[in-house]
């Protein structure tokens, strides 16, 4: 009867918890509105979207006084950094190449800082584009 009572407990035990990291990378995939910036306190002057993709594609959208331009690149999260670099197209050469500090990240929040010290907040786009 004991061993019966062992075999039992050990198919109850939880299983092992994911890593922070990966828990990270996975909750970070998603679509993100820019919200506020430490740049600009008194308000946005871009409308700015992140597209975090599952395997490290990044696609970001800008829109800014009629413009618009996407930039295609890569990301991973490394801890609570985001390092990620984009392109502006075939053919041209990296654009940009940073390391973001996540500060925060939630289901629907994510908070970040450049190397400059620019503080982003972003909010997660709902399916429905809301």
């Amino acid at each position: 009867m004991t061993a019966t009572l062992v075999l039992c407990a050990t198919l109850a035990a939880p299983a092992a918890p994911v890593p922070k990291e990966r828990a990270d990378a996975e909750k970070v995939v998603g679509v993100w509105k820019l919200v506020r910036s430490s740049k600009n306190p008194d308000g946005l002057t871009v409308d700015l979207t992140l597209e975090l993709l599952q395997g490290g594609k990044l696609v970001i959208r800008q829109s800014s006084g009629g413009r618009a331009a996407v930039y295609e690149g890569e990301y991973k999260v490394v801890k609570d950094t985001l390092p990620y670099r984009v392109t502006a197209g075939v053919g041209i050469p990296d654009l940009k190449e940073e390391t973001l500090t996540i500060k925060k990240l939630t289901e629907t929040e994510l908070q970040v800082v450049d190397p400059d010290g620019i503080q982003e907040d972003f909010v997660r786009v709902k399916k429905d584009g809301k």
